[in-house]
This record gives structure tokens, sequence and C-alpha cells, in this order.
């Protein structure tokens, strides 16, 4: 009898395992030193049976979290499969403006008879794997995702990668993953804010960011700094505020002493959060110092002093999201898209010309 080779054993054993029941799609199957023990056989020969698994679709391995079981789909299942999942990880999901995200892309799964379950896993990319495969499950067709950190999130992109699940990214991306993704134009968008701050008169103009680690506030700090070198203004870096926690004290300082005049804040909810703590602090706007934001959410026109912002189209965001989406699961050959939606300028009462007694 012909002596079956050890590492067809070892596959053997996995997809024994699985078809009794004892590894269900998504369970996480013993790691490599495990199997090695567990069967008495070599590394090398435990990594070419899990190689083989990963080549016929029967597992996923996702780098420094392991090997999972894939979903057995048949042609009738994915055939049915008319629902796509919304997973919206950032900070603001109570804001308005993730509603007219979540309104654009359902009116464009309707037009295309699909419907959107939302999920919130938080900041946590390992909840976010969990509801990931649990949708799968589910024969989910497809992923839209606003991820609170994308560099966390990676493992994840790849996992769906990897099976060939197709999916979106919004808002922000990880620079050297292509993906499909949608965005605004954040450079240009700064870009427009800024250069605003500066024909207004504004020659000292500060930038306070929130998540300085997301691609979105990297590229509009880039708008930023462009905007004053078209101006042949100097960027300076003490006027220049990206620590995870703003140093509110030194910022207060810094209008005190005149060393600034406006302040570009990286998004609206850091805009109110520093129109809240200088009025709350006797510096007036914007007499003292001007402020922009950027987002344009619906609290920014009701705060005490309206917020002079950037607009995003949120709505025609997530629309061209879903459309993206529905074109890549429909077999479109183009890949990797990257779409930057346009911006406007939205000026209300937190800016205004510089006044002599500021220069």
């Amino acid at each position: 009898m012909k002596k079956v080779p050890k590492y067809k054993a070892v596959k053997d054993f996995i997809e024994k395992g699985i078809a009794a029941g004892e590894y269900l799609p998504g369970d996480k199957l013993p790691n490599e030193n495990e199997l090695t023990e567990m069967l008495g056989v070599s590394s090398i020969t435990v990594k070419k049976a899990m190689a083989e698994l990963v080549n016929e679709g029967v597992i996923s391995r996702i780098p420094g979290k392991g090997s999972f079981v894939n979903e057995i789909r048949n042609n009738a299942a994915q055939s049915s499969q008319k629902l796509i999942a919304f997973l919206l990880s950032c900070q603001d999901v109570n804001d308005s403006s993730c509603m007219q995200i979540m309104m654009g892309v359902q009116s464009c799964l309707a037009s295309g008879g699909y419907s959107m379950i939302v999920e919130h896993p938080g900041d946590d990319p390992d909840r976010e794997l969990q509801i990931i495969m649990r949708l799968l499950d589910n024969h989910v067709a497809g992923f839209i995702l606003f991820s609170a950190n994308p560099e966390r999130s990676i493992d994840n992109y790849i996992y769906l990668r990897n099976k060939n699940i197709p999916y979106v990214l919004l808002d922000r991306w990880v620079d050297y993953l292509p993906a499909n993704s949608v965005a605004c134009n954040n450079h240009d968008g700064a870009f427009s804010a800024v250069e605003y701050l500066i024909e207004l008169g504004h020659r000292k103009i500060g930038f306070v960011a929130d998540n300085f680690y997301l691609s979105s506030e990297k590229e509009r700090y880039r708008g930023y700094c462009n905007a004053l070198k078209m101006a042949s203004i100097p960027v300076e870096k003490r006027i220049v505020f990206c620590d995870p926690e703003s140093d509110y004290s030194r910022i207060m300082e810094a209008v005190k002493n005149k060393e600034l005049t406006a302040l570009f804040a990286v998004n609206d909810r850091k805009g109110l959060e520093l129109l809240n703590m200088l009025l709350d602090n006797g510096i007036s706007i914007p007499d003292d110092v001007s402020i922009m934001g950027f987002d344009d959410y619906e609290a920014s026109k009701y705060a005490r002093i309206p917020l002079s912002t950037v607009r995003q189209h949120f709505e025609r965001e997530g629309y061209i999201a879903a459309q993206i989406l529905l074109d890549t699961i429909k077999g479109y050959k183009t890949r990797y898209n990257k779409i930057l939606v346009g911006t406007e300028i939205v000026i209300r009462s937190s800016t205004e010309a510089l006044r002599k007694n500021r220069t």
C-alpha cells in the first residue's frame, strides 16, 4: 500500500475536524506548534499542509492572528447575496454626518436591489474581525468600512482580500495597501480654508490636529502647509499642535501673546472644543482669534459662535462608495479606485478679517 505523505495526513486531520463540526466557519485552528505536538510531525510538514488548505480555500491565514476556517458556500447561496454590511467605527457615530453617509449608501444599494446592515465595532480591530466573520456566515456580499484606525485594522482588510470579498474603505485608508477608497479631497479642502484665512489678512495661522495618525488628517495638514507655502508664509512649528491631547494652555498663551491670529482645526469636533475652551477663558472669537473647522457637522451652525468650516458632501461619498462596491460585486475589471469628492467653504461668525491691533 502506498504510504500517505505526512502533510496529507495533517491536511486530512484538519478537513475531518471541519467536516465533523469540531471546527466551524470562522473558528481559529490550532497553531503550528500545537499541530506539530498533536500529530508528531515537523513544522515544515504542518506549513505545507496549511498552505494547501489556503490554496484550496478551506482556510485563511491572517498574519499575527492565526488560521481560520472559511465558510463553505454553494452557488445558490452565492446567487442570493443581496446584503451589504457597513462597519462604522468613527468617533462621531451620532453626528448627522454619519446619517448622511448611510443615506447615500442606502440610496445606491436600493437602486441595485441590495439592503444594508450597519454594525459599530468601535475602536477594536478584533471585534471588527469577529463581526466580519459572523456577517460572512450570513452571506454578506461586501463591506463598506469606516475604520477608527485603518493601520490597526489592516489584518482585517487582508483577511477580506484573501477571501476575495469586495470591500471599500471610507474617509481614510492605509497608504501602502491598495484598496477601493472614497474620501473628500482633504488636501484641497484644507488648502482652500487656509487660503481664505490668508485672504482675510492672517499670517499667523495655527494648525490643531485630532488623530494625526489618520491619512485624512495628514492630507489636511499637507494642504495647510502648501497654502502657507504658496503665500510665502513659513510653517511655524510652535503653532502646530499635533499631539493626541491638545495643549490648550499653550494655545491660549499663543493667542494672548499674539503669536497666532487664526486657527485651522482639522475637524469640526476639535474646532468646537477650541471655540468653547477659548470662550470659557475670556478670549473673544473672532475678535481675538478666528477659528476654521473642517467637515460641517450639524452642530457647527448652532455653536455659541457659529463655526466657519469646510463642508464635506457626506451623502455623495456614501453613494460613490456603494457604487464602487456594487461594480466590484458585478465583476467589473477596474481595481483599486481612489475617489476624492470635492468640498466647499462655509463662512460663519467664527472668522473675520484681521484687525490692525492683532498684527
